[in-house]
C-alpha cells in the first residue's frame, strides 16, 4: 500500500495530485480494524440514513452500536473522472467500477473527510472484502437456514414474503442471523425498488461479514466475498463447493417441481375394483414417461418441418437432417464422445444396440474366436447376443455389496489368457443392475479389463437416465449402449450405441437397404464408409431422436450429480423403511450406498414359508393405490434366479413345468402367446422404482402403501382369481378391463377426429386411499366364505406340486377357519446377503439440511468459480481450433482483447492448482509423465533452439485444451525441461492454463485433477464466452468471437498470474490450413506465427509444434493413452467448416504428392518468422523474409 496522505489536504493539493496522474483513492475510517469507542459518522455521509437501516437494526443492537460498527467497517470509495486518461488509471478501473459511494474528490469538503484517511493504489488485503459487489445470491445459505425455525418468513414491509419460498422461517434469537435475514429482505439494502420483480443485489453493505465469526465463515459470507473480485486482486484461498451445491439444489428444486407438473399422466385416473385411483407410475426402470413441454415442442417446431433425411435440398429435409445431427450432438455432449467415437441410433433400444455391436465387431470372414466375460447381473440384452458370438462365456461373481468381485475378474482373465493365449476377450458388464439398482464401479472394472487387453463394453440402460456417463474418462470405454425410452421424456425414442471406431471391422451394414449405400448399379453396390450413416439405413426416426435429445437436455439441466444424489437419498429412505417392514423380503445386497431406488421384493405369507405371487402383489398395489409396479424376472433371468435362490437343477425343473407342449399345432389353434397350464408356477418378484423428481412426501406415501400390502395381502387374496395359463391375478369383479382405451372408437370426420368421451371421476389423495384401504381390509377379512373359494391346489399337476412357491386363497381361508391344514414349504429360499458397513451421508429431503464438506487435496486448490449446476461444459480448443472464422483468421493476441475480458463479470471465475515443492522420489515416479518419440522431440527442440523460444527465467504456460496436441505439447516441454535441468542449461518454469468458454457441450474439468496428479501449476479459467456470443447482436461467427475472447482471457490471465510465455499447440497441419484459408478467403499471404511478443511487450506467444505433423501427435497421444478430451464444438456440430474442407483438400493432394507437407513447411518458413503483433507490420516483415530467404 502507498504511503497514506493526509485527509485534511487542501483542495489545491488535491487538484495538483489530480493533474499529475489519475489515480483512485480509498477512504478508510481511522482506527481500523478496532472498533472506535466514541465514533460518529462525519459530514453528510450518514450511512444509517443512506441505507435505511434504522428500523431494522435498532431492534437488535441499538442505534449507537450500529453506527459504530458501520462507521468502522464500511469505507468510502472515492474515484476521479476520466479514469482512462492514463495506463495507471486503466489498470485500476475495474477496482472502482460502480462503488457503493462514488464522488469526485474535488467535491468533498474537509469536514466530510474528517476522521478518514486516504490510501492510493490497490486495496490492502485486510480491507479488500469491504469493496466487493454481488450481483445475485441465494436468499440464505443452507447453514443459516438450518439454524432457523421453519414457521413463517420474517416481516417484509413491502409484502414480498414469497421471496423465501419454498422455505419459510421464523427468525431465531441469534441477533446476527436475525439481522442477516432482515437485511437480505430489505429492498433499500438490496437496491430494489418497491415494485421490483427480481431479487437482484446491487449494493449490500459488507459490514455484515464482520458481525461475527459464525457469519463470516458461512457459505453466504464466502459467496459475497467471491462474487465481486476484480482484476489485479489475489485469488482467495477458499472453496466454493458448498455454494455451488447450494445453488444447484436451489435451481433443481424449482425444475423438479416443474417436472412433476409437466409429466404426462401425472393426473391420470384409473378405474379399479375399489373405485377410481390416481395413477402413480413407479416403473421408470422399465420405461419412462412423456413430458408435455417436450411433446408441444415437437408438435410446434419439429413436425411442421418434418421430412426425409436422405436429402438436404429442401427445407423440410434439411431441417430434419439438422435435427438428427443436433440430437446426436446432445448424446456426444452427455457422454463425452470424441471424433474417434461413433454414435449410432439403433431402433427400439438396447437390444438392437447390442445386436448391431456384435455385427460391427465381426469381420466379413467371421471366423475370429472370442471369449466373453460378463457379470452375473446382466440383462438378457447384454447376455444372449454374445452367446451366439463367443467361443466361451465366463461369468464373474459379485461381492456381498453387489459389486463386481474384482479379484475374481482378475482370476478369470488370467485363466482365459493361460487357456486361450491371445484370443480376443470382450468384457460385457452393466453399469447398474436393473433388479437391485446397485451401481457398478465402471472405471475399476475397465482398468482391469484393459490390463489384459480386453474390450470393455457397458450396458447403461438402467443407469443412463440417472448417473453421469463418461465414455472417455481416465480409462476410456470401448463401447456402451442405452435405451432412450428409459430417460424421463424419452418415450418412443431410439436406442443409442457408442463405439470406438478402431474396433469396427464390418464393412457392410447389418440391415442392407436405403440410406446405407454409396452407389448401386445392375451388378454391384458400394456401401457408405462412415458407420454412423451406413448403419442407420431406412427412414430415420427423426422425431424419436429429437425427443431423446430433449430428454438428455432435461437430464443435464437438472444436473447429473444432483440426480444421482437424489436417487441415492430416496434409496436410503426407502431401504430404511423396508428393512423394518414385516413380511417384506428385499432381494439383493443390504447396502444402500451407491444405489438407485430400484427395489425387488417378495411378500411372505404370515404363518407359512410360502410367498404371495408377485403378480398378485403388483395388482393389489394397482387396485388399492393406483401404484404401477412391475412383476416377473425383469429380463435378467440368471441373476433373478440367483437372488431367489434357484439353482441350475431347480431352474430346469421350472422350465419343464412351464414349457408349452411341442405337440400343439400353434397355427391350427391360433395360439398367440406361448404358455402351458402351469405358467403360474414361474418364479418371480415385484419391482418398484422411484423417479428422482418425486417429492419425499410421495415417496413416503408409496412406502406406506407397500407396507400396508405387506401386512394385509392375506385379507384380500380370496377376492382375486388367478389364470394358471398366464399367471395373471384379477379381482373377481373386474375380470374385464373396464377402463380400456380403444383405437376402434376413433372416427375421422369432416369436423375432425372423434372418439368416445371419457368421464374422469374425482379421486382422493394417497392418505385418504390408505385410510380407505384399512376399512376395505377389515371388510374383506370378514367376508371370507370358505365354501365359495375354489381349491386352486388341484390346478397344479401332481408332478409339479413341489414347485409351487406361493400361497393360494384356499389356504388362507382354511387358516382363518381354524383348520389344521399343512402348508408345504417353499421350494426356494432367497439369497441372504451379509450386512455391509455403510458410510453415513445426510439425507436430502427436498432441501439440503447439510452440505458435505469438500475433500482435502494434496495440492492446494483455490477456487473462485461459482458454478450453477454440474453440467458439462465445452472447451473450444485453443490449440487445434483457435481460429475457425472462415473468411477471416486472426491468430494474434493483443492487450485490447485482454482488457476486454478483465471487464467481464466472470473474470473472477477460476480454479488454481499449485505445484508441490520437494516431492519424494517415489512420489515423483508415480507421476504419469510420458516421454515423446525421439524424432518428434528433436523437431520440437530444433525449433525452440533456432528461434530462441524459451529463455532463462521464462515462466511458460501451456494452453491446455485437453486435445491431443496441447496434451502432447505439455509432455514434450516437460521432457525438455527435465533434459535442460540435467544439462544445467536453460532454466524455466512450466505450467498449464485452460479457458472454459462455458458451452454446455463439453467437460474439460477432468483436466484439473489430471494436472494435480502431474504436480504442475495449473490455472482453470472460466468465462461464459458462448453466453456472451448469444447476446451479441449481428454476430456472424461464434467461432471467431470465441477465439478472440479466449485469446484475450489467456493473455490477461497469464499476466495476472505472473507468467510471461504462452505455449500453444498448433502443428504443421494447422499452419498449412491457415495459410490456404487466408489465401483463398482473404487474398493474404499469412499464417500462424511461430512466435511473437504482444504489443505491450508483456507476453510472448510461442508454437513449438510447428514442424510436427498432426498424425504424429495423434499416435503419441493414443499410444501413451493421454486423457484426450473429446471435441464437440456447439457452433458447427459435425458440419464441414472451412478448416475441415481445407484439411480434406490437403489430404487428397498428399496422396498424389507424399512429400507435400515438407514442401509446405519450406514455403511457409518466411511467414512463420514474422514476429510482430501489429497487423500493419506483418506483411512488410513477410515480404522481407521472402526476399532474404531467396
Amino acid at each position: 500500500m502507498n504511503e497514506p496522505t493526509s485527509s485534511s489536504s487542501t483542495s489545491n493539493d488535491r487538484t495538483k495530485k489530480k493533474s499529475e496522474s489519475s489515480k483512485c483513492f480509498y477512504a478508510f475510517r481511522t482506527g481500523l480494524p478496532e472498533f472506535p469507542d466514541n465514533s460518529e459518522i462525519q459530514g453528510n455521509h450518514d450511512l444509517l440514513t443512506a441505507y435505511g437501516l434504522g428500523p431494522v437494526e435498532r431492534a437488535f443492537n441499538g442505534t449507537r452500536r450500529v453506527k459504530e460498527k458501520m462507521s468502522a467497517f464500511l469505507p468510502h470509495v472515492i474515484g476521479e473522472l476520466h479514469l482512462d486518461a492514463t495506463k495507471e488509471a486503466s489498470s485500476l478501473r475495474a477496482l472502482i467500477e460502480k462503488p457503493p459511494i462514488h464522488k469526485e474528490i474535488s467535491n468533498l469538503s474537509s469536514s466530510a473527510m474528517q476522521g478518514f484517511k486516504l490510501s492510493a493504489g490497490p486495496v490492502d488485503e485486510r480491507y479488500r472484502h469491504l469493496f466487493e459487489r454481488k450481483q445475485e445470491v441465494d436468499v440464505l445459505a443452507y447453514s443459516e437456514k438450518s439454524n432457523m425455525i421453519r414457521i413463517k418468513p420474517p416481516y417484509d414491509p413491502y409484502g414480498r414474503n414469497d421471496l423465501l419460498k419454498p422455505w419459510s422461517f421464523r427468525l431465531s434469537t441469534d441477533p446476527v442471523r436475525s439481522l442477516t435475514a432482515h437485511v437480505l429482505l430489505s429492498p433499500s439494502m438490496t437496491g430494489m425498488s418497491e415494485t421490483s420483480g427480481s431479487f437482484q443485489y446491487t449494493t449490500v453493505p459488507h459490514f455484515l461479514t464482520n458481525c461475527g465469526d459464525s457469519l463470516l465463515d458461512s457459505p453466504l459470507a464466502k459467496k459475497k466475498r467471491m462474487g465481486s473480485r476484480k482484476f489485479a486482486e489475489n485469488v482467495p484461498d477458499v472453496s466454493t463447493d458448498d455454494v455451488e451445491k447450494s445453488e444447484n439444489w436451489n435451481n433443481s428444486y424449482e425444475l423438479l417441481s416443474w417436472m412433476r407438473n409437466d409429466e404426462i399422466g401425472s393426473d391420470a385416473v384409473m378405474e379399479g375394483p375399489f373405485g377410481p385411483r390416481k395413477v402413480v407410475y413407479c416403473d421408470y426402470t422399465a420405461s419412462a414417461r412423456s413430458f408435455s413441454s417436450i411433446e408441444k415442442y415437437i408438435q410446434s417446431e419439429v413436425l411442421p418441418f418434418y421430412g426425409n433425411t436422405h436429402s438436404s435440398v429442401t427445407v423440410t429435409a434439411e431441417q430434419t437432417t439438422l435435427f438428427m445431427h443436433e440430437a446426436k450432438q446432445e448424446i456426444r455432449a452427455m457422454s463425452g464422445c470424441g471424433d474417434q467415437d461413433s454414435v449410432i441410433f439403433t431402433g427400439s433400444g438396447s437390444t438392437c444396440a447390442v445386436e448391431l455391436l456384435v455385427h460391427l465387431l465381426q469381420s466379413e470372414a467371421g471366423n475370429e474366436d472370442v471369449v466373453v466375460i460378463h457379470s452375473i447381473q446382466e440383462h438378457h440384452s447384454n447376455l444372449l447376443p454374445w452367446r451366439k458370438l463367443a467361443k466361451e462365456m465366463r461369468s464373474v461373481e459379485e461381492l456381498e455389496s453387489g459389486h463386481v468381485d474384482l479379484d475374481n475378474l482378475k482370476a478369470v482373465l488370467k485363466e482365459v489368457r493361460e487357456n486361450h493365449g491371445d484370443i480376443k476377450i470382450i468384457g460385457a458388464f452393466c453399469a447398474c443392475s436393473n433388479l437391485t439398482g446397485v451401481l457398478i464401479d465402471v472405471q475399476s472394472v475397465t482398468k482391469i479389463l484393459k490390463s489384459c487387453n480386453a474390450i470393455s463394453i457397458w450396458d447403461y440402460a438402467s443407469a443412463a437416465p440417472y448417473i453421469p456417463i463418461t465414455f472417455n474418462g481416465e480409462t476410456p470405454l470401448d463401447a456402451l449402449f442405452f435405451s432412450g425410452h428409459k430417460l424421463p421424456g424419452g418415450v418412443s425414442s431410439p436406442g443409442v450405441l457408442i463405439v470406438k471406431k478402431y474396433l469396427i471391422q464390418a464393412t457392410k451394414p447389418k440391415r442392407i437397404g436405403g440410406g446405407t449405400v454409396f452407389f448401386v448399379n445392375d451388378s454391384d453396390e458400394w456401401f457408405l464408409k462412415e458407420v454412423e450413416h451406413r448403419e442407420e439405413g431406412g427412414t430415420a426416426d427423426a422425431v424419436g431422436a429429437v425427443r431423446l435429445a430433449m430428454a438428455v437436455k432435461m437430464k443435464r439441466a437438472v444436473g447429473e450429480e444432483t440426480i444421482k444424489q437424489l436417487e441415492e437419498t430416496i434409496s436410503r429412505r426407502v431401504f430404511k423403511s423396508f428393512n423394518k417392514t414385516n413380511n417384506l423380503v428385499l432381494l439383493g445386497p443390504s447396502t444402500v450406498e451407491g444405489r438407485l431406488p430400484v427395489l425387488s421384493f417378495l411378500i411372505r405369507s404370515p404363518n407359512s414359508n410360502l410367498f404371495f405371487h408377485h403378480n398378485y402383489i403388483s395388482v393389489l398395489l394397482n387396485d388399492l393405490f393406483g401404484i404401477q409396479t412391475r412383476a416377473g424376472c425383469m429380463c435378467a433371468g440368471p441373476y433373478a434366479q440367483k437372488l431367489l435362490g434357484v439353482d441350475e437343477e431347480l431352474s430346469r425343473e421350472f422350465v419343464n413345468a412351464i414349457q408349452e407342449s411341442p405337440d400343439l399345432d400353434r397355427t391350427h389353434l391360433r395360439r398367440q402367446a406361448e404358455y402351458s397350464q402351469q405358467e403360474f408356477l414361474r418364479p418371480g418378484f415385484t419391482r418398484i422404482s422411484f423417479p428422482y423428481f418425486f417429492t419425499m412426501q410421495q415417496v413416503d406415501d408409496i412406502v406406506s402403501a407397500v407396507e400396508f400390502v405387506a401386512e394385509h395381502a392375506s385379507d384380500f387374496l380370496h377376492l382375486y382369481q388367478v389364470n394358471t395359463e398366464t399367471g395373471e391375478w384379477h379381482h373377481q369383479n373386474q375380470r374385464v378391463f373396464h377402463g380400456r382405451r380403444w383405437l376402434g372408437y376413433i372416427q375421422f370426420t369432416p369436423s375432425g377426429l372423434k372418439t368416445k368421451a371419457k368421464i374422469v371421476p374425482d379421486v382422493t389423495d394417497m392418505n385418504t386411499c390408505l385410510r380407505l384401504a384399512q376399512t376395505l381390509a377389515l371388510e374383506a377379512s370378514q367376508s371370507i366364505n370358505l365354501s365359495k373359494i375354489p381349491d386352486g391346489r388341484v390346478a397344479v399337476n401332481e408332478k409339479f406340486q413341489r414347485l409351487r412357491w406361493f400361497v393360494l386363497p384356499i389356504e388362507i381361508a382354511e387358516q382363518r377357519a381354524g383348520r389344521n391344514s399343512q402348508l408345504q414349504g417353499t421350494v426356494f429360499i432367497p439369497r441372504k446377503y451379509s450386512d455391509v458397513p455403510v458410510k453415513q451421508i445426510p439425507e436430502i429431503l427436498g432441501k439440503l439440511d447439510e452440505i458435505p464438506k469438500p475433500s482435502e487435496n494434496d495440492a492446494k486448490e483455490e477456487s473462485t468459480c461459482q458454478v450453477i449446476c454440474d453440467d458439462v461444459v465445452c472447451l473450444l480448443k485453443c490449440d487445434d481450433q483457435s481460429t475457425k472464422a472462415g473468411a477471416t483468421e486472426n491468430v494474434g493476441v493483443d492487450e485490447s482483447e485482454a482488457e476486454d475480458v478483465k471487464q467481464m463479470e466472470d473474470w473472477n471465475k477460476r480454479v488454481i492448482v499449485k505445484r508441490i515443492e520437494n516431492l519424494r522420489k517415489e512420489e515423483e515416479r508415480k507421476q504419469e509423465w510420458q516421454i515423446p518419440p525421439l524424432e518428434m522431440y528433436k523437431k520440437v527442440t530444433d525449433v525452440i533452439h533456432q528461434l530462441k523460444m524459451i529463455r532463462n527465467g521464462d515462466k511458460v504456460l501451456v494452453c491446455l485444451s485437453g486435445g491431443k496436441d496441447s496434451l502432447s505439447l505439455l509432455h514434450i516441454l516437460r521432457h525438455y525441461q527435465q533434459r535442460c535441468n540435467k544439462a544445467r542449461s536453460t532454466s524455466f518454469q512450466l505450467g498449464a492454463i485452460t479457458v472454459d468458454p462455458g458451452s454446455a457441450e463439453f467437460n474439460p474439468r477432468p483436466l484439473i485433477e489430471y494436472c494435480r496428479k502431474l504436480n504442475i501449476d495449473y490455472f482453470y479459467e472460466e468465462q461464459d464466452i458462448i453466453g456472451a456470443a448469444m447476446k451479441t447482436p449481428g454476430l456472424r461467427s461464434i467461432c471467431a468471437f470465441c477465439s478472440r475472447m479466449k485469446r484475450g482471457r489467456l493473455a490477461a490471465a497469464a499476466q495476472f498470474h505472473g507468467w510471461n510465455v504462452l505455449a500453444m499447440g498448433q502443428h504443421l497441419d494447422d499452419l498449412a490450413e491457415s495459410f490456404f484459408i487466408a489465401a483463398f478467403q482473404n487474398g493474404n499471404l499469412s499464417t500462424m506465427k511461430a512466435q511473437y511478443t504482444t504489443k505491450d511487450n508483456q507476453l510472448r506467444v510461442i508454437r513449438p509444434l510447428i514442424m510436427v505433423r498432426e498424425k504424429a501427435l495423434r499416435n503419441f497421444a493414443e499410444e501413451k493413452k493421454l486423457p484426450v478430451v473429446a471435441e464437440n464444438c456447439p457452433a458447427c456440430f459435425n458440419q464441414a467448416t472451412e478448416r475441415h474442407r481445407i484439411k480434406q483438400l490437403l489430404a487428397q493432394q498428399e496422396l498424389i504428392f507424399p512429400d507435400l507437407f515438407n514442401s509446405l513447411r519450406s514455403a511457409l518458413k518466411p511467414l512463420l518468422l514474422v514476429v510482430s503483433a501489429h497487423t500493419s507490420e506483418m506483411r512488410t516483415q513477410a515480404v522481407q523474409n521472402i526476399v532474404n530467404s531467396s
